[in-house]
């Protein structure tokens, strides 16, 4: 296990790393136990893993040598990909979760990644698991300060939707992520780790801590792009689905985006001369470095697609 300053270290100068929740101390006695189990949760949709939901296997990879008993888990949420579908595309969709754990399973093969996956639908066939979301489902049904947290989890046009569903999308993925010590994922999920603090608090449980990477931002577009879309530029894109905000075309799918538009993304990309603004072609090459240090013999053409 590593001494608190090498941890501290490790967090510091990871350049993949926002923010955290809580607190940054909360995530390090987190990660100073001797047995933890982390997650990272996510849907899809059918156009093929990202480069950026590569970043969070790895991400992960790295946490697991912190010590003996680290267990981390990527959960393909199936099911939770069913939610705001028509009822036509459930199979579909379903199909696409079962080849993206094969995919994904590839990946970790690949680069001797000491993580593992599951389907969400696997998990949630566990008695217990189902209780947890009923409940979870009630609490969030019953508060409205919950609901106005859970509001600032999706992009404006989709807030309909979700009121229609009365969140069952947040209440699964808040109950699925109380069942682990610690969650990576996207800024934008701060808001259901606030939820989820609220939840266990009224469940009399404990909640768990997170770390949130830096946004996804698309490839290929100027500042423009970024000043016209604030929500973007704040957030970024959904990760794990490539046709987030439609932006299809300025994602790297691994397996499918070719060489030669990986090099067109890039080198028509906004680079900012100053810190803090969106960076994509950064975010790309740590992405790079860190597969590097999993496959050594990884080159620039082949790749991580």
């Amino acid at each position: 296990m590593f001494p608190p300053m090498k941890l501290n270290r490790l967090l510091d100068e990871n350049k993949m790393i926002q923010s955290y929740f809580p607190s940054k101390q909360g995530v390090i006695n987190t990660l100073k136990k001797r047995h933890i189990n982390i997650l990272y949760g996510e849907t899809h949709d059918l156009l093929g893993i990202t480069v950026d939901s590569l970043k969070y296997y790895l991400f992960v990879s790295v946490l697991c040598e912190i010590g003996v008993g680290v267990e981390s888990t990527v959960l393909i949420a199936d099911t939770a990909s069913t939610i705001n579908t028509s009822s036509g595309d459930t199979k579909i969709i379903l199909e696409e979760g079962k080849r993206r754990l094969g995919q994904i399973s590839e990946i970790i093969k690949k680069y001797h990644l000491p993580i593992h996956a599951k389907l969400m639908s696997e998990l949630f066939k566990e008695p217990p698991v189902q209780e947890l979301i009923q409940r979870v489902q009630e609490i969030v049904t019953q508060s409205p300060e919950i609901q106005c947290l859970l509001k600032k989890t999706v992009l404006q046009n989709r807030i309909r939707q979700e009121d229609k569903t009365a969140y069952k999308y947040a209440a699964e993925a808040i109950a699925t992520a109380l069942l682990f010590d610690l969650k990576v994922g996207p800024p934008r999920e701060r808001f259901y780790d606030e939820a989820a603090l609220l939840i266990a608090k009224k469940m009399k449980r404990k909640s768990y801590d997170s770390i949130y990477l830096t946004p996804t931002y698309p490839l290929g577009l100027d500042f423009v792009y970024f000043l016209l879309h604030h929500e973007i530029e704040e957030f970024g894109l959904t990760p794990y689905k490539a046709g987030s905000n439609k932006l299809q075309d300025h994602r790297i799918v691994v397996g499918k985006t070719s060489f030669e538009k990986v090099n067109e993304l890039i080198h028509t990309s906004f680079v900012p001369k100053q810190t803090g603004l969106p960076n994509p072609v950064e975010d790309m090459m740590n992405i790079v470095q860190l597969a590097g240090r999993f496959k050594k013999d990884i080159s620039l053409k082949e790749g991580i697609v």
